[in-house]
């Protein structure tokens, strides 16, 4: 009897340790992994959350008219009226009336064949119009177009002859963009 009492207890501490201690301490080695994996997402959010705040007060020192030349330059959102009455009133200072204008969305991925989500921060839109004025008066519209804050890019001109001396007819596409959301 003296015998089987030591095997007894040893089977029993065997049986408590593979049935109720190793898995506990599988389990605790499981959580602490899980513990080091969000303090360290936790350490990160805080980081982050400490740039969000450095550039929040860089952003509430600007002067407003500085941020509102910016939002005009490259804007979150594409406002289709806006554009047309900007390019309007930058060519009726010249006496110059558009007109025969179109909107055309455009996607170089899907032209190129690509398809997906794309990467891009920023998408884009064609604008075309028609104008009528004398070559140096068109050449004075287009620089101020450059001048504008407005980001375009020209890619098109084209040009017919009215039948007056020194007047054309222009046909002008151009790209503007946009952040995406």
């Amino acid at each position: 009897m003296n015998f089987f009492l030591p095997v007894i207890f040893v089977a029993i501490a065997l049986g408590i340790f593979f049935g109720f201690t190793d898995p506990a301490y599988t389990r605790i080695k499981v959580l602490r992994g899980e513990e080091a994996q969000y303090t360290q997402a936790l350490t990160r959010s805080r980081e982050l959350q400490e740039v969000r705040d450095q550039l929040l007060s860089r952003y509430n020192v600007m002067a407003q008219s500085d941020i509102d030349r910016l939002e005009k330059l490259l804007p979150d959102n594409v406002d289709n009226v806006r554009l047309i009455l900007d390019i309007d009133s930058v060519a009726a200072q010249y006496g110059m009336r558009t007109r025969n204008v179109q909107l055309e969305g455009t996607d170089s991925r899907v032209e190129n064949g690509q398809v997906g989500k794309s990467d891009s921060d920023y998408q884009s839109v064609v604008l075309s119009f028609s104008a009528t004025a004398s070559y140096d008066v068109f050449r004075s519209f287009v620089e101020d177009l450059e001048q504008s804050l407005r980001l375009v890019d020209i890619t098109k001109i084209s040009f017919s002859s009215t039948g007056e001396q020194n007047v054309y007819d222009y046909s002008v596409s151009l790209k503007t963009y946009w952040l995406k959301p």
